[in-house]
């Protein structure tokens, strides 16, 4: 996010904060890679009670509040529709769908009282994406500038029977530290989104750029112009092109990465063979190792993969960067070498760690 010269971040559980302006809303959403989401606080209040929870909504509708030229009069005017998700964790109200339910009234009763009628709801397609989190008896209401997830960057055309999501690829890259020196290699690339994301951070490629939609163009006063220059804007590249290089046992596999690669554009960058990753032999290096070997609900786990792994890494790769996404029993404690970094992550519902090796 520093690359981005957003102000006054800060980590939080689960999530990074930062001030700004939507400028810097459609820059973060058009270049985070991490990120799943971009959320606009918009008002935080007493949520201990139903009451309370419908008032604090109510009052936010019915007032002159101003997110930087967005007014609440623009925002909740009905014939927006609107969809409202909730989490509830350490409160009084732990009934999310109940939740959501009383902040729906509020907004929509204050709309009546308004403006003489109220929006329509839209679960699938609607104008303004509403999230309402409650912790410790606070309700924070956070309005959704990005609709999709992130994590969906649109190349993924073939999946597999649990592939790493894109946005925890990326972190795997980024993690690293890498600097787009030499090929990338993938032993076990499954379909292919530990070798795109590394390309994209390389080369500098913007993690949204196939998206079709985002929320934000659908809010009142969004500014096509301005869009169009922070999509224009250059993005810091280590190198104009980078070597990709996958190996997996399943045709079906190597099969997805192709298809999958090719839609990301990457096509030309990339080389892949069905085969064993443990008897591949690398070209020359220093490079990049990147592998999320089989653990916990993606396949049944093999001990001796990390040990094997750890050999492979010490035998083959030598003056290479290695990252290894490891989660299951041990969450790759068994390579055999120690890494110079841990770093847990959530791999969908499974506990995983990102470990990251200089192989000497």
């Amino acid at each position: 996010m520093s690359a981005l010269g957003l102000a006054d971040r800060r980590r939080e559980k689960g999530a990074v904060s930062f001030s700004g302006s939507w400028e810097d809303v459609l820059r973060a959403n058009w270049r985070l890679r991490i990120a799943n989401r971009v959320l606009v606080e918009m008002a935080v209040w007493d949520g201990s009670t139903a009451e309370s929870l419908a008032a604090g909504a109510g009052r936010l509708v019915a007032g002159a509040k101003d997110w930087d030229g967005l007014r609440a009069a623009d925002l909740f005017a009905p014939q927006r529709t609107l969809v409202i998700r909730a989490t509830a964790a350490g409160s009084q109200i732990r009934d999310t769908r109940w939740v959501g339910l009383k902040v729906k009234d509020g907004i929509v009763d204050a709309q009546r009282r308004r403006f003489g009628r109220r929006s329509s709801i839209d679960k699938q397609n609607p104008d303004v994406y509403l999230r309402v989190r409650l912790s410790q008896d606070r309700a924070t209401l956070l309005l959704d500038t990005s609709g999709e997830p992130l994590d969906r960057r649109g190349y993924r055309m073939m999946t597999s029977e649990a592939p790493v999501r894109e946005n925890l690829a990326a972190a795997c890259v980024l993690a690293a530290g890498w600097q787009g020196d030499g090929p990338v290699v993938d032993p076990m690339c499954g379909t292919g989104t530990l070798l795109a994301e590394a390309a994209a951070v390389a080369t500098g490629l913007p993690p949204g750029r196939l998206r079709q939609r985002w929320a934000f163009e659908r809010l009142p006063g969004f500014d096509a112009a301005l869009w169009h220059r922070v999509r224009k804007e250059p993005i810091p590249a280590a190198t104009e092109r980078v070597h990709l290089i996958g190996v997996d046992q399943s045709p079906q596999a190597i099969e997805a990465a192709t298809v999958n690669l090719a839609k990301a554009g990457l096509a030309d960058s990339s080389t892949l063979r069905v085969g064993d990753g443990y008897e591949f032999d690398p070209p020359p290096g220093p490079g990049l190792l990147i592998v999320n070997p089989a653990y916990g609900e993606r396949l049944t786990e093999n001990r001796e993969q990390w040990p094997r792994l750890g050999d492979l890494m010490k035998q083959r790769y030598k003056g290479w960067q290695a990252v290894v996404l490891a989660g299951g029993e041990g969450l790759g404690k068994h390579i055999g070498l120690r890494p110079r970094r841990r770093i847990p992550v959530r791999n969908g519902p499974l506990e995983a760690r990102i470990l990251l090796f200089d192989l000497y």
